[in-house]
């Protein structure tokens, strides 16, 4: 069954002499999908340092000296001299201690943090460490936080007596002072040596729980309403080179000092594994949200357990739920237990893989390996004894817009993943209106706007995704759960750009992105309700100099070693030579040209050259032969070209030599504006190319047959007004959201039909928006309240109505109380 459309749009034509404005017809009683319990959560993955020097609240850097062949982040005080030894260890999951001579009093060691440790008055901040000596060490070590000039910010004296025997000390600083670059150290009074494991330094922490979560991020995900949390990951979950390298949640439970830590490859550093299973559960148990554990099915980048011997993983799988949900007279439900949390958590959810379904079942070239047999293992084990856990399945990741279920094996929701720009989210308000309703849910784990966001996220990436939201909400039955990807990064090692929530050793901050994640789970109702809108609006004046600009032909590669030969450009009927190839200019990529041919031998994304003459008129043809030699995609006819994020190609072979498109990019904002059926480029065979311009029409052929023909976008790459409606009956309260996002303003009418206003509780009635002057603005660290949510005018009229106004670049939610 599929649903009715319940959306209309109409267009009006803008004329100044009505004036622009934003109508909204509701009628309450033209109801749409209920809207799932689960439809809003988070995805947390460790990448950017999210977990340790992030989230996770340990203070101390390479506490257990485990991080590298030498004690990083550590150093001397004074003449004291320190060296990592591999005897006499703590336990059997520690692979080094810190041996310390000290050869005067105050020696000893300094730990730096995580790029500074931040230090503020009256804080109270929890130390623990181990320590012993072989050489019977007795004195007095003072644990401090200080300045990096050496001011002392808080300190306390413990006094030791050591043997060969490992004991554990603790302590409680209170700081003195406020830096947030403090640095920890920890000297002694008398000479000698003695060896340190396992120095840990806590803040006060999210809920004051042990081994737990910093703060003010956690309290960001708190302010997110999330119904869900998905964890560990991601890449996090295969991990790369070896499955030691992959999340063992076995290894990451107990007391800090049992936990062994494992190198996170995929983002480029070492993890505590502080944040463990048990912390993730108890984390989205304080967070108020369902926990949602995405399993490893045998599968790191770069190698995989044969399908047919998965045994292993799929009893860690079992042995996870057998913690998460088992009673206390189970082997790990006692674990569970012991560990702090008699009570169940209350698993749900498990996603069995991660981007494990793509293209490549038989050599895992992209971490797909016979995943469909996998997946069924794990499937039939899981329902046999936990019947009620919902399984999630994977398709396809990347390279196509149309992911899909590709076997006859039963699953409850897939993941599907979208990094995209701020337009093509923007064009996907109905994407999920005519999803087949008798089937699987759907799951988007993972979206963002990834191009054209600016520095590190901007508000045009936020109204886009704003817009796909909007629809997802319009569409809960079939989509059932919803998670942007990734959340955090320091901005001292940011390897994953944007990220919504950004941070330093004192300071966070949300991008626009984020306060759109904050806003729709904590203003949605209970069911979709039928919305019809109509728009004008009044566009500020603008000079037509760039479209004044010459465009250019040129020739483009994505990844791909191609050749390209008879160069022709036909303008206004009469052919142009532009056959001396080496006057082209070669923007990107690595090009050679002889008399004949166009040659790029590299794998630049994209490689483009383009030819000098000028082309003043709205009439050409561009044609060109081009061969495949070897690579991921096909090749590029460039037209329209201005400069290198203005221009517009017919791709052949494109999305991993799948499918023919014609994009354009403004502003290196790249836009699909037509699609052709899956086609493939043969290596080492000539095609024949051809684009004919004519104003904004479009038409590419391919073998001398049509193969698209298209429109070209003029001015912004995104415009429009969208809207859409819940309402939550038991509350009377009637969410609508509007988003505004191109350059446009006008003002606003919601007529209410079957329900009406609640006068008697007009401070109910309130109007939140996001917006800023210009889609390009973002925030940063240094100005955080650039962009964000603020109360904005609105009334009630006299007809049952509601007035307000929509400015350009603009994200509203209007909560109307009902009677």
């Amino acid at each position: 069954m599929k649903i009715n459309q319940i959306f209309a749009i109409s267009l009006l034509a803008f004329t100044q002499t009505l004036g622009a404005q934003v109508v909204i017809n509701i009628d309450a009683d033209q109801r749409g999908p209920l809207i799932s319990p689960t439809h809003y959560g988070i995805f947390y993955e460790d990448i950017n340092h999210a977990a340790d020097g992030g989230l996770y609240a340990e203070l101390i850097r390479n506490r257990s000296f485990e991080d590298d062949a030498s004690p990083c982040n550590w150093s001397v005080v004074g003449d004291a001299k320190i060296a990592l030894i591999q005897e006499g260890l703590l336990n059997d999951v520690q692979h080094n201690a810190l041996n310390v001579i000290v050869a005067r009093p105050g020696d000893g060691v300094r730990n730096e943090g995580f790029w500074g440790i931040n230090a503020v008055k009256g804080r109270k901040y929890k130390l623990s460490f181990w320590a012993k000596s072989d050489r019977k060490y007795k004195g007095t070590v003072t644990a401090r936080l200080q300045s990096t000039a050496g001011q002392s910010l808080g300190e306390e004296d413990l006094k030791l007596s050591l043997t060969g025997e490992w004991k554990k000390y603790t302590a409680e600083i209170i700081a003195t002072g406020n830096d947030p670059k403090a640095e920890f150290t920890l000297t002694a009074d008398k000479p000698g040596e003695f060896q340190l494991d396992v120095i840990s330094l806590f803040p006060p922490t999210f809920k004051n729980r042990e081994n737990g979560m910093r703060p003010d991020l956690a309290q960001m995900l708190a302010d997110m309403n999330p119904a869900f949390m998905r964890f560990p990951g991601g890449c996090f979950v295969e991990g790369q080179e070896s499955p030691d390298n992959a999340f063992r949640w076995k290894r990451t439970v107990g007391p800090i000092e049992q936990r062994e830590g494992h190198w996170n490859v995929n983002w480029g550093y070492r993890t505590t594994d502080g944040i463990g299973f048990h912390e993730y559960l108890q984390l989205s148990e304080d967070l108020g949200a369902k926990p949602l554990y995405v399993v490893n099915v045998g599968i790191w980048h770069g190698g995989c357990t044969p399908y047919d011997q998965i045994d292993e993983w799929i009893q860690e799988c079992l042995d996870a739920l057998e913690y998460a949900n088992g009673d206390v007279n189970t082997k790990y439900g006692r674990m569970r237990a012991d560990n702090g949390h008699p009570e169940p958590f209350n698993l749900e959810y498990i996603e069995i893989g991660n981007e494990n379904y793509n293209f490549n079942m038989d050599d895992n070239s992209d971490q797909s390996d016979h995943y469909p047999e996998r997946y069924i293992q794990f499937y039939n084990a899981i329902k046999e004894k936990y019947p009620n856990v919902k399984c999630i399945g994977n398709v396809e990741s990347w390279a196509t817009d149309y992911p899909s279920w590709r076997n006859d094996h039963p699953v409850d929701l897939v993941d599907e993943h979208y990094y995209r720009n701020p337009k093509w989210f923007a064009d996907r308000f109905n994407m999920y209106d005519d999803y087949d309703r008798s089937g699987h849910k759907v799951y988007v784990g993972e979206y963002a706007v990834t191009s054209n966001f600016g520095e590190i996220g901007n508000l045009n990436a936020a109204l886009g995704e704003a817009v796909y939201m909007m629809g997802m909400e319009n569409n809960s039955d079939v989509v059932a759960m919803n998670s942007y990807a990734p959340i955090f990064v320091n901005e001292n090692d940011a390897r994953w750009r944007p990220d919504m929530i950004r941070f330093n050793s004192s300071e966070v901050m949300g991008t626009p992105s984020y306060y759109v994640q904050q806003m729709f789970p904590n203003n949605i109702g209970t069911q979709v309700v039928k919305t019809d809108w109509t728009y004008s609006l009044e566009k500020p004046q603008q000079t037509d100099e760039e479209n004044a600009r010459p465009v250019h032909i040129g020739l483009a590669s994505w990844a791909t070693e191609v050749v390209y030969r008879d160069a022709q450009l036909t303008v206004d009927g009469k052919a142009i030579d532009i056959a001396d190839y080496g006057k082209w200019n070669k923007v990107s990529g690595n090009w050679n040209v002889t008399d004949s041919d166009i040659i790029q031998n590299g794998n630049q994304q994209p490689a483009m050259i383009v030819c000098p003459q000028d082309i003043q008129t709205d009439k050409y043809t561009f044609n060109v032969k081009a061969k495949k030699i070897s690579g991921r995609e096909g090749f590029m006819a460039m037209f329209g070209y201005k400069d290198p994020k203005n221009y517009q190609w017919f791709n052949v072979g494109g999305w991993s030599n799948t499918q023919n498109n014609v994009e354009q990019s403004i502003d290196d904002n790249r836009v699909a504006l037509c699609k052709g059926d899956r086609f493939s480029v043969e290596s080492d065979r000539w095609y024949d190319l051809q684009v004919d311009v004519d104003g904004d029409s479009i038409c590419c052929y391919l073998d001398g047959k049509l193969n698209l023909s298209c429109k070209a976008l003029k001015g912004s790459a995104m415009e429009g007004v969208y809207a859409s409606t819940t309402i939550d009956d038991a509350a009377k309260m009637m969410y609508v959201k509007i988003v505004n996002v191109g350059d446009g303003s006008a003002d606003g009418v919601i007529n209410l039909t079957n329900c009406a206003v609640d006068t008697g509780r007009a401070d109910d009635l309130k109007l939140i928006r996001l917006s800023s002057a210009n889609g390009g603005d973002e925030n940063t660290i240094s100005n955080p309240h650039n962009i964000i949510p603020v109360y904005a005018g609105i009334r009630s009229g006299n007809n049952n109505d509601v007035l307000f106004d929509v400015p350009a670049y603009s994200v509203n939610v209007i909560r109307i109380p009902l009677k």
